[in-house]
């Protein structure tokens, strides 16, 4: 990465400074820990959390031109912006891959029958279709504090929203779900995670 950077000109126009070495270094030790932080409380995985971090600085790099410094957002808010984004784009793509292991060796669980497990991916799948019927912030959010069960406070904090926006993106959400799948087969509360977390 550091070679297409420093290979890259300068951008002719007011931008994010992300072009020159100097500003992608100021720029990576001003927010690097702050990102990290945010996005470690989205995806529940410090290691995840880095490559998030790291992809979120390609991604400003590579859009370097197109942040007006004068225009816009502070820097920061544009780079959380894009980190978020970065790790809503992991959280999908890890609700619709598979897991190759269990996340944890603590509890032995026992082997499932083929039936029981095409059954789980039947119904996984049937979930995912609905939860992709919804709009993408209301799906984020639904990720985020149904799926990975994290706390609405903390989910506000992430996404840079207040706590009643999270509570009413997942009430609606989970409402247009039920309505979808044509039968109320998630609690009222939402915290029926068991199939799209499995």
């Amino acid at each position: 990465m550091s070679r297409r950077r420093s290979a890259r000109p300068s951008c002719d126009r007011p931008c994010a400074g992300l072009c020159r070495a100097e500003g992608f270094a100021a720029a990576h030790r001003a927010n690097r820990a702050w990102l990290l932080a945010r996005v470690r409380i989205l995806l529940g995985d410090p290691g995840a959390a880095e490559d998030a971090v790291q992809e979120t600085f390609l991604r400003a790099w590579a859009a370097c031109r197109t942040f007006d410094p004068s225009a816009g957002p502070t820097l920061a808010t544009w780079l959380g912006t894009i980190g978020r984004n970065v790790a809503v784009d992991m959280l999908r793509a890890r609700a619709v891959r598979p897991r190759l292991a269990p996340e944890s060796d603590d509890v032995a669980e026992p082997p499932a029958t083929a039936d029981a497990a095409v059954d789980t991916a039947l119904q996984r799948m049937v979930l995912l279709g609905a939860l992709s019927q919804v709009s993408p912030e209301h799906r984020g959010v639904v990720l985020l504090a149904v799926v990975r069960d994290r706390p609405y406070a903390d989910v506000a904090a992430a996404l840079d929203i207040p706590v009643g926006t999270v509570k009413s993106r997942v009430h609606h959400a989970l409402r247009g779900m039920r309505r979808s799948l044509g039968h109320p087969s998630l609690d009222r509360t939402g915290r029926d995670r068991t199939v799209l977390a499995a």
